[in-house]
């Protein structure tokens, strides 16, 4: 009901006008010279009058009366059953479609049966396949670093214990083609009526940053791992540097990880694979230093500290710690892709002691690294003392020497004979040996240069030389009437696991026009657990070609018989450090009793290393091993005397061959 109607106000308003005009009429008339002249002014009053009284003003809005002819029964006599399985259904099925066509990623978590739905668009945020979505959230710990879903479920579960929302941005293992790198996942619990949470509702979306500090942020970071680059590294390590001149109690650390065979990784898995390593690495490295340090990423598989004020009576008292407490955070094992994967890292430690410039913290710092790798100690912790600066520009000073001597040539093979005792000590083959007669120091001993040309990857170019100068020089010999004599040629790992190994073997067996049946090739044990299916396949062409493989340092790998079964293997070769004590210790001699049983069970050839005693060699022989090999019968060869050698032991009398 209205409480005014503002038509009747107005009609009372006009007939009030009316009456208060008409009350002047009698003074209008006296005062007026001619009766005719109120005229217009009585008819305003009538005017004003009819209008108040007569005329219908419009109605604004709608005004209409409800109608009340219409009867409402109180109750229906038959009321429908509602279906509310079916209403909730439906229900359903229109969140799913209001969830499917959001622009946002939804996802909900029962608390009591811990299960969490996720819609469709959360697979494009996470940049995973829809068929990888499941009903929990190993859907979202599987597409993040682990910082981040440790934050995660920190702040999820205070959540729920506050009845409180929340937001966290998280960073991505699998950067979508857009370049979003970070998603921003929230929620929010739902309560009973007792207060208890009873599920969780939230939203995932990406994280956008604005162009301009996308591309200061790339200007210094590492585009996959998105911990600092060389550059802004470099940059930084300056400061230092400068600060630690101004003072003198100023002390920081270089610390470099490198992450051993990292190569093998990639191989192994894929490419994909060992990115989605390099993040857990870096963010394991950033999660683990203080938030004033500098982590950055120098090399395809290394990264660099910089650990700034370092404090304590003794630089060590809070760098050792530190160090390893980083070093046991990143070897920790990696769990990815549904994968237990063990790493090993090696790191180099160099503090600003009597260091004036970058250039030689960052040399001392890879010179340690280089160290501590090539002595064999992966995966350890190494700090910088005196002399190893030195000991790395030697080896770089080696390094370039190596590679002049191969286009010079100055590599040459001598030739260990390897005898047959069976045969009247006959000589049966050779094992080609590289030596480096280098122009300005002699003769130098490959241990020396060996393994550097390994760690470099010369032993590829090198290896490439000594076996056509191998094959020559077998070709020779063949010519001169020794047509059965076998010569052997190792093979580095690098060198064997090539593309085209196989290829060029054949090239050069052309090119020399030397009959296969005339070489072997050895690897070590270490060379045939690498990739094996692929060297099983290697061996297997090579044999069918009519070469023969053997088995080098046999007993000092980690090969199994199951494994060597498989292989297309002719000869096994016991290596000498088994054969040194065989004639004075029970241990050695009843290795090498069961190394020579399984050459003999398998058919295998067995030649005994490094054999130079005559206990030795009589042990040897009772035991069954038939060739030898070792300073017993000679040592390494130059050509002109393995050729004496072979004349004098090539064709066994008959009478040496019964005895």
């Amino acid at each position: 009901m209205r409480l005014f109607d503002e038509h009747s106000i107005l009609r009372f308003a006009l007939l009030f006008a009316c009456f208060l005009f008409a009350a002047f009429i009698p003074d209008i008339v006296h005062l007026s010279d001619k009766p005719m002249g109120f005229i217009p002014y009585f008819s305003a009053i009538v005017f004003l009058a009819y209008v108040a009284l007569f005329y219908k003003f419009p109605i604004l809005g709608n005004r209409k009366k409800i109608r009340n002819d219409v009867v409402i029964p109180e109750k229906l006599e038959q009321v429908p059953a509602r279906d509310y399985q079916k209403d909730l259904s439906e229900k359903d099925e229109l969140f799913q479609m209001l969830v499917d066509v959001s622009s946002e990623g939804f996802w909900t978590f029962d608390v009591p049966t811990g299960k969490v739905y996720w819609s469709n668009r959360v697979a494009k945020f996470l940049n995973i396949a829809s068929s990888s979505i499941v009903d929990s959230f190993d859907t979202l710990k599987n597409s993040v670093l682990e910082s981040d879903w440790s934050s995660f479920k920190e702040k999820f579960s205070r959540s729920l214990e506050d009845n409180a929302p929340f937001s966290v941005r998280l960073r991505l293992l699998n950067v979508p083609k857009d370049g979003n790198s970070e998603i921003s996942i929230s929620g929010r619990p739902q309560c009973n009526e007792e207060g208890r949470p009873i599920r969780v509702i939230g939203s995932l979306t990406s994280a956008q940053e604005q162009a301009e500090s996308s591309r200061q942020f790339y200007a210094y970071r590492d585009a996959l791992t998105g911990v600092y680059n060389r550059k802004f590294f470099l940059e930084k390590l300056k400061v230092d540097v400068d600060m630690a001149a101004q003072r003198p109690d100023y002390t920081f650390a270089v610390v470099l990880l490198d992450i051993d065979s990292f190569g093998a990784i990639n191989e192994s898995y894929s490419m994909n694979f060992g990115d989605n390593v390099l993040k857990i690495v870096s963010d394991r490295i950033r999660s683990t230093c203080r938030n004033n340090d500098c982590v950055a990423r120098i090399g395809p598989d290394v990264f660099a500290v910089v650990l700034h004020d370092i404090q304590g009576k003794s630089s060590d008292d809070e760098l050792m710690p530190m160090v390893k407490r980083l070093h046991n955070k990143v070897k920790s094992p990696i769990q990815l892709d549904g994968r237990e994967l063990y790493i090993s890292v090696s790191m180099a430690v160099v503090v600003n002691k009597d260091v004036d410039c970058v250039e030689d913290l960052l040399s001392n710092a890879t010179a340690v690294l280089r160290d501590l790798k090539k002595g064999g100690n992966h995966g350890g912790i190494q700090f910088f003392a005196g002399g190893i600066r030195e000991k790395a520009m030697k080896l770089y000073k080696l390094e370039y020497e190596i590679r002049r001597a191969i286009q010079a040539q100055e590599f040459v093979l001598v030739y260990q004979p390897i005898i047959d005792i069976e045969q009247g000590n006959r000589v049966s083959g050779f094992e080609a040996l590289v030596r480096w007669n280098n122009s300005e120091h002699g003769v130098v001993s490959p241990a020396e240069f060996i393994p550097l040309a390994e760690e470099t990857g010369l032993i590829v170019p090198m290896g490439a030389q000594i076996l056509r100068m191998a094959c020559e020089q077998t070709k020779k010999w063949v010519d001169m009437g020794f047509s059965d004599i076998r010569v052997a040629v190792n093979f580095s790992a690098k060198q064997f696991t090539l593309d085209n190994m196989v290829d060029d073997v054949k090239r050069v067996l052309t090119e020399t026009h030397l009959n296969p049946k005339n070489l072997k090739l050895e690897i070590t044990e270490y060379t045939a657990m690498c990739e094996v299916e692929k060297a099983i396949d290697i061996m297997r062409t090579l044999s069918n070609m009519g070469l023969q493989i053997s088995i080098d340092d046999f007993g000092t790998g980690y090969s199994s018989l199951s494994y060597l079964k498989r292989y297309p293997v002719h000869t096994l070769k016991m290596d000498k450090s088994f054969i040194d004590h065989i004639a004075d210790d029970e241990e050695d001699a009843t290795f090498a009793r069961m190394v020579i049983g399984i050459a003999s069970t398998l058919n295998l050839d067995l030649i005994a290393e490094g054999v130079e005693t005559e206990e030795q060699l009589q042990f040897l022989k009772r035991e069954g091993c038939r060739y030898i090999q070792g300073y017993y019968f000679s040592k390494p060869l130059a050509p002109d005397k393995a050729l004496a050698y072979m004349q004098e032991h090539y064709a066994v009398e008959t009478s040496k061959v019964s005895s």
